[in-house]
């Protein structure tokens, strides 16, 4: 929405500009540019840092709880292969789970 706005004020400026001032004001136009992408992709990265540790926090939570449940093989980590493991341990407990439901669905 920002580089819309913009793109729309230089255009207008652009109409209004006399035409020995249209190379320095498209030169001008061009830096301000830059800057809006800039500081777009600078605000992306803090959103996507702030995205990462909100996403670590919940593994931290889900890990904390799983071991305070008695969970085997779950406890806080931050090791890629352990978090793997737990990872796979997950989704062995939820197919287990399926496969009991829907067990249990047939005999009913």
């Amino acid at each position: 929405g920002l580089k819309q706005e913009l793109f729309h004020r230089h255009k207008e400026a652009q109409q209004c500009c006399r035409p020995h001032n249209l190379p320095l004001l498209r030169a001008a136009q061009q830096r301000e540019m830059e800057a809006v992408e800039q500081r777009i992709r600078e605000e992306q990265r803090m959103m996507d840092e702030k995205i990462v540790l909100e996403l670590d926090q919940k593994v931290i939570d889900q890990q904390s709880t799983l071991e305070k449940a008695g969970v085997s093989g779950f406890y806080i980590t931050t090791n890629p292969q352990e978090l793997t493991l737990q990872m796979n341990l997950l989704e062995l407990i939820r197919k287990l789970q399926q496969k009991e439901s829907e067990s249990e669905k047939a005999s009913s």
